[in-house]
């Protein structure tokens, strides 16, 4: 069981990584506060260039091509390979995430279905 104790000592060292990788949490009110737990991860530089891939053919009809993008890990940013979604909800569409820039840095705006 962990004690409040290494509770504390994790979330130390949580908050040196964080410091020392460049990056800082920091909340965005532009639509009131945010919900409880969401917080934004600001990154101090841009992500590199999407990569460009080739994208495998449609393994079914109907299915949605989720395209691959910049990860930030708190050190260092890796690629998330993109995959086709088989059963995409009907109707909908999919926005594309993507990475913003703001005075206070860079942070990733989740894509999703609309």
């Amino acid at each position: 069981m962990t004690t409040r104790r290494q509770l504390f000592k994790i979330a130390g060292a949580a908050a040196i990584a964080a410091a020392a990788s460049g990056c800082w949490v920091h909340y965005n009110y532009r639509h009131g506060p945010p919900p409880v737990g969401l917080r934004i991860v600001y990154v101090d530089r841009a992500p590199p260039p999407p990569r460009r891939v080739r994208i495998p053919p449609r393994p079914i009809a109907g299915a949605v091509w989720i395209d691959g993008y910049w990860r930030w890990t708190g050190v260092q940013y890796v690629w998330i390979d993109g995959f086709w979604d088989r059963n995409p909800p009907p109707g909908r569409t999919w926005r594309p995430g993507r990475w913003v820039h703001t005075k206070h840095g860079w942070y990733w705006e989740e894509g999703g279905w609309r």
